[in-house]
């Protein structure tokens, strides 16, 4: 059993994916149809991260502190602060450490890349650039970096268009040194690649249309190995008093819609990536159609209380949320869940992917070795 990884060695992460008891009962989808793709590999993983330096004139000049948020977010200018100087380089270092050992395909981060509100698209461009040149050079060598549109990454005037501009170009650029193949344009609402024989979908978790346009692109695609859903508002409703202001799609789309990419998801056992809640959850859904996992994720390393792998909540019997709206999505997924995780702790995760199943790890704050993990897919024995 390797030292760094008390879970798994890559072998026995292959076997054990492959011959070990299933939480559900899924289908063998065989090897990719490239000849040349590896059948086990590892993406880095980073939740939140909300860049961001002092002082907060650096970005933070030409912000309008005369509107009804102003408090607030000062202090996430002062949070951020903090977290930067040296809490989140510490994070990140780690995060760098652990890839030398075991060079991921790439790094992912869930959205909120940074604060944003930098009320000028020029310096919110900057930013962006500012925070992708630092997280990249963490890492000793050159490996793609990809990330998925969070609420601050386009929060500030003019910066949804400055968004675009900048990472449009830059996601493209990133996905063909990920799959060797010149990509489709990366446009959102939704855009989706193949690596290794796994489908990748990322989308705008506040998309309006772009609900169905995920179901589409997962009921396509019966070849794939594995399904993965990449959007910083989570699928499944959080533990949190505003359920449908911090999940994919918000309050904009139809039950039916929803329900539509709930059976999509459990027909391709799929995995759902998240983020925005700042916090580490996870969710083991079984039911009727098959099933699913999520994993909500986050590297707001805030403070030495973000450490804890320990749970708030570890029961199914614990999923619930405060007031009427979205209880019968609530009930919906309580009926088929078989595992509700749900920490305050906050750090860095490794994504393990092979033909017998995936697995998360969650490392807790600076740590270099994983505090947990969690089964997202794993095959039943053949």
């Amino acid at each position: 059993m390797s030292k760094d990884n008390p879970f798994f060695t890559r072998r026995e992460f292959i076997a054990g994916a492959a011959a070990g008891a299933a939480f559900a009962s899924l289908p063998s989808l065989g090897a990719p149809k490239s000849n040349s793709a590896k059948s086990t590999y590892i993406v880095s993983v980073l939740g939140d991260t909300h860049y961001d330096t002092e002082p907060e004139s650096v970005y933070h000049s030409n912000y309008d502190y005369n509107n009804r948020w102003a408090k607030a977010v000062k202090e996430e200018f002062y949070r951020n602060g903090v977290m930067w100087r040296e809490l989140c380089p510490s994070l990140m270092a780690a995060s760098a450490k652990i890839a030398e050992k075991r060079s991921p395909d790439f790094i992912l981060q869930l959205g909120d890349l940074i604060q944003g509100d930098c009320g000028d698209p020029a310096v919110h461009k900057k930013m962006l650039d500012d925070c992708i040149k630092k997280f990249v050079a963490y890492y000793k060598k050159p490996y793609p970096f990809l990330t998925v549109i969070g609420n601050h990454d386009f929060r500030g005037k003019g910066a949804r268009k400055a968004y675009f501009e900048y990472m449009n170009p830059y996601n493209e650029k990133e996905i063909e040194k990920i799959t060797g193949v010149k990509p489709e344009k990366a446009r959102y609402p939704v855009f989706s690649f193949r690596h290794n024989g796994d489908l990748w979908v990322f989308c705008d978790f506040e998309t309006k249309k772009g609900i169905d346009k995920i179901s589409e692109i997962i009921e396509g695609a019966d070849d794939a190995r594995h399904v993965f859903l990449v959007t910083h508002g989570p699928f499944v409703l959080c533990p949190s008093a505003s359920p449908y202001a911090w999940r994919l799609a918000g309050r904009y789309v139809s039950e039916e819609s929803r329900k539509r990419l709930y059976i999509a998801l459990s027909r391709r056992h799929a995995i759902v990536l998240s983020g925005h809640i700042h916090t580490t959850t996870y969710y083991r859904i079984e039911n009727e159609y098959g099933g699913f996992t999520e994993a909500s994720v986050s590297s707001v390393y805030s403070s030495s209380r973000r450490e804890t792998v320990d749970p708030i909540f570890n029961k199914v019997e614990d999923y619930k949320l405060k007031g009427k709206m979205g209880q019968s999505e609530v009930a919906l997924f309580k009926s088929g869940m078989k595992e509700f995780y749900h920490s305050i702790g906050s750090g860095h995760y490794r994504l393990y992917v092979a033909d017998g199943g995936v697995a998360l790890e969650f490392y807790p704050g600076a740590a270099e070795k994983p505090g947990k993990t969690f089964i997202m897919k794993k095959l039943k024995k053949v």
